[in-house]
């Protein structure tokens, strides 16, 4: 009679083992992934502070060739790179983050245009001093 009670106690006890390894692992992996999530939430923010930031350097009026503005109130920055006479690049990016966004535009005066199909994902100036 007092062996099955022990063998019982050894069975309740390796389930609670079990389940609070599991339970662990489990709490961990959920870590793991909260981490990507704020991770990825981070990045569509600073992705649409970018966009933002694209949009707005479109409605500046722009009497340098090229140079940066800023709006300290929303954290962007637009930069406007001269290529040639006929083309600008326009860079947009929120002030706290690496990610930018960059857009060929037509300079029209001290305003700008933007070119059809004129989206770019990557710097494409020699120079990669011109693209900080």
């Amino acid at each position: 009679m007092n062996q099955q009670g022990n063998s019982a106690l050894g069975m309740v006890l390796t389930i609670l083992l079990a389940g609070s390894l599991t339970l662990h692992a489990s709490r961990e992996r959920l870590e793991q992934s909260m981490s990507l999530v704020a991770d990825e939430r981070q990045h569509y923010r600073d992705f649409w502070a970018a966009q933002s930031a694209l949009q707005w350097g479109l409605t500046l009026s722009w009497t340098t060739p090229q140079g940066c503005q800023q709006a300290p109130e929303q954290g962007w920055q637009s930069c406007l790179q001269k290529v040639n006479d006929e083309r600008a690049l326009l860079t947009g990016r929120a002030a706290a983050s690496e990610l930018a966004l960059r857009r060929w535009v037509a300079r029209e005066g001290s305003r700008i245009r933007p070119l059809p199909h004129g989206w770019i994902d990557y710097c494409p100036l020699a120079a990669a001093t011109l693209c900080l």
